[in-house]
């Protein structure tokens, strides 16, 4: 987020967080000078409660005195003042900081840095340190004094909210407001402030980034083969591409017709681009309890799980592989330039012990699937060369995909094990036949996209972009508010907290997911991620919740026909669906119209409504889902405009960013209104259901307009699914 633009909301809007802030009017300011500078705290406009944000994650009072994560050596919170009257140029010697608890305790706060917030003079940041003996005081009075000047004194909650002493006498509310003539302007073209956050997505280094592509190159020189090398982080962000002399971009290949959806898509580069989505899979999928590859993304988005078995239901994770694409306004700025891959060529990457990114390899010339992997133990030169680049980064055993079971079935990993891998004489990184894209040159893993954040006894992230949680913009009187969206995400983190993980080893393990609540319109209110959700989630959270809004609005099968995709409002309408608001869609219910088969795994029956049929249909070809950004939308000028970041991807802003086709989302409703919807995504479809499903709660669809109450062709359509015994 740019802060230039964030501050001045901050400011103005009243949002609590661990930041102080001190301003105050034009007017009074220049009173103030009259007398000597007074700096004046600004507070919430109702109330003389501090406008606080810690100075790192930016979340909100109470703040703990020791963070979860260490922000310093000395492991102590800091928090970020906001002053008017002090000059610029100003050094620490000139002010002072102090606050008063319940008890009449005084702790001095020491203040650390005086500086000008960017881009609006008229305000200056005053960075202070809070006090060791402060604990869990509850409600302090913070005052700062300038050149022998106090300020008014605000409240703010130290270890918790209340218990703390009365107001100053004639004390007031003192919101900020903008100087005469506004503040500085910034640029509508200003560049976004960099990410600062101490917290990085991995720890990989430049070194080990060189050293997981010479290892890479150097199989593929034993191998006589040419291939493309990319190493990302755990949030996506691209570290290194290396393409050796003489490697072929490929041809998009997945048994369906060519020329339809991606199938048979190709052009210069996009090797590159296969190799990055190739390394980000396993990225977005591993996490401290689970390690996926790209061979194991293949084996559950197809439409048997598992693959090859007929009479068998799609895959868990049908549909994912078109999420945190290019054209995304939810993941960014790492997003995978074809989405999530499913071609065999890729593992996690994790330094000792931690997941910290992935590796993907791309040179056979097709960029595919592997159809069906019960019949064949081959061994691609591109799996062989993957094993290799992360010898000495694998993770541990147990959290191997290959040691997680789903519905009983044990999931794929690799077909080449360790002793399959070459292991050559490593050619040093300056001699490497080939060259770096400069695109992409050699770092080390960036800044998170995360900050730590809790919800009540949740721990987890919050990206800053969708935290505060805020209300809907609608003017319907049962519109979403701030405290509905907080309620909701928090129901909903606490089913995660005692959700039996389904992915997840050791056995007994918690869910860990990301929850997204929109409102009718798509809008994003909030996001929270519980700690170790794996990153693919994130965008697909959001995608499951817009496509529950989206399809149970009395808008959907318009916006459809007048987007030009009529024919699939129309075939659903001839089975007696109909997008006009009268049903509540889960992404459940809408998943199961749009699968090869209908029912669900009965080989040889009609596709779904929102499903191509055979032999049209691949996982490149999928109906609906792919037409929105592929024959209407912006998919493929996003891939080919990567790595800049081209939102939206469809149409129609309601789903900005395209639809989801598999479980883990449910509509909302207040007094019989749609309001929005909610979606999961991070672990198994059935406990992402559960977790939506608690979110929900007092929120839920009437009855009588749940899409279960429907027959489609003979056949109940489901609305949501619970894991037999969830909880552990």
């Amino acid at each position: 987020m740019n802060k230039n633009h964030f501050l001045p909301r901050l400011l103005m809007a009243g949002t609590f967080g661990v930041m102080l802030l001190v301003g105050g009017t034009f007017l009074f300011e220049r009173k103030s000078r009259a007398q000597g500078p007074k700096p004046v705290l600004v507070s919430d406009a109702v109330s003389t409660r501090a406008i606080a944000l810690d100075s790192v994650t930016h979340l909100r009072e109470p703040f703990a005195l020791t963070p979860p994560v260490a922000f310093s050596a000395d492991n102590r919170t800091r928090v970020v003042l906001f002053a008017l009257n002090v000059a610029p140029g100003e050094t620490v010697s000139a002010l002072t900081a102090d606050a008063e608890d319940g008890a009449h305790n005084i702790y001095p706060l020491t203040i650390e840095n005086v500086g000008q917030v960017p881009g609006q003079g008229w305000i200056s940041s005053i960075t202070v340190r809070l006090n060791d003996n402060m604990g869990d005081v509850g409600d302090v009075l913070v005052r700062l004094t300038y050149h022998g000047v106090a300020s008014n004194r605000v409240r703010m909650g130290i270890g918790h909210v209340g218990d703390g002493p009365a107001d100053d006498p004639g004390s007031a509310p003192t919101p900020a407001s903008v100087p005469v003539g506004g503040p500085t302007p910034v640029p509508a073209a200003a560049a976004p402030t960099p990410n600062t956050n101490p917290l990085t997505a991995g720890i990989l280094t430049p070194d080990d980034v060189k050293k997981i592509i010479s290892q890479a190159v150097s199989a593929a020189v034993a191998l006589n083969v040419k291939v493309t090398v990319a190493v990302t982080d755990r949030e996506g962000n691209v570290l290194g591409v290396f393409k050796m002399t003489g490697a072929v971009d490929p041809v998009i290949r997945g048994g369906g017709t060519s020329g339809q959806g991606l199938e048979g898509l190709t052009f210069p580069g996009i090797g590159v681009l296969a190799a990055i989505s190739k390394a980000g899979t396993p990225s977005f999928f591993s996490t401290f309890g689970d390690a996926f590859t790209t061979r194991t993304a293949g084996f559950i988005i197809q439409e048997h799980f598992p693959p090859g078995i007929k009479f068998q239901s799609g895959g868990p994770l049908f549909g994912v592989q078109f999420s945190s694409l290019p054209c995304t306004d939810i993941k960014a700025p790492a997003t995978l330039p074809l989405g999530l891959s499913a071609d065999p060529g890729s593992m996690p990457i994790f330094k000792n012990g931690v997941p910290s990114g992935g590796v993907g390899i791309e040179g056979d010339g097709l960029y595919t699937i592997d159809k069906n992997p019960t019949l064949n133990n081959d061994k691609p030169f591109e799996e062989l060369i993957a094993v290799a680049a992360g010898r000495g980064y694998e993770p541990p055993d147990l959290i191997r995909g290959d040691n997680i079971l789903v519905n009983g079935i044990r999931l794929a990993y690799l077909n080449a094990s360790e002793a399959d891998a070459p292991n050559p004489p490593l050619i040093p990184f300056a001699n490497l036949p080939g060259t770096l894209d400069p695109r992409f040159p050699i770092r080390g893993a960036q800044p998170s996209a995360f900050v730590p954040a809790s919800l009540g006894a949740v721990q987890g992230t919050v990206d800053t972009r969708f935290f505060p949680f805020k209300g809907s913009a609608s003017t319907s009187p049962n519109a979403l508010t701030a405290a509905d969206v907080t309620t909701i995400i928090a129901q909903a983190a606490e089913q995660a907290d005692i959700t039996r993980a389904a992915i997840r080893q050791p056995l007994g393990s918690a869910a860990r997911v990301n929850i997204t609540v929109v409102d009718r319109d798509g809008v994003v209110l909030g996001i929270f991620r519980t700690t170790d959700a794996p990153v693919f989630g994130f965008d697909v959270s959001a995608q499951k919740a817009r496509t529950a809004a989206f399809n149970s609005n009395p808008i959907a099968g318009a916006a459809y026909r007048a987007d030009g995709l009529g024919v699939y409002a129309d075939a659903a309408l001839a089975d007696g669906i109909k997008f006009d608001g009268t049903i509540a869609f889960t992404d459940r219910a809408t998943g199961f119209m749009h699968r090869p088969f209908f029912p669900d795994g009965i080989d040889g029956t009609l596709h779904g409504p929102l499903s191509k049929g055979f032999p049209d249909w691949s996982v490149f070809n999928v109906g609906l889902q792919l037409d929105l950004l592929v024959l209407r939308g912006n998919l493929v000028p996003a891939i080919l405009n990567y790595p800049a970041i081209t939102p939206p991807c469809t149409n129609i802003p309601n789903i900005a960013h395209g639809i989801q086709i598999f479980p883990g989302s449910v509509p909302l409703y207040k007094n019989g209104e749609l309001v929005g919807a909610v979606g999961i995504s991070g672990d198994g479809v059935d406990q992402d259901d559960i977790i939506a499903s608690a979110g929900s709660h007092g929120y839920e669809a009437p009855p009588q307009i749940r899409a279960d109450t429907l027959r489609v062709r003979g056949t109940r359509l489901p609305y949501v699914k619970f894991p037999r015994s969830p909880d552990l």
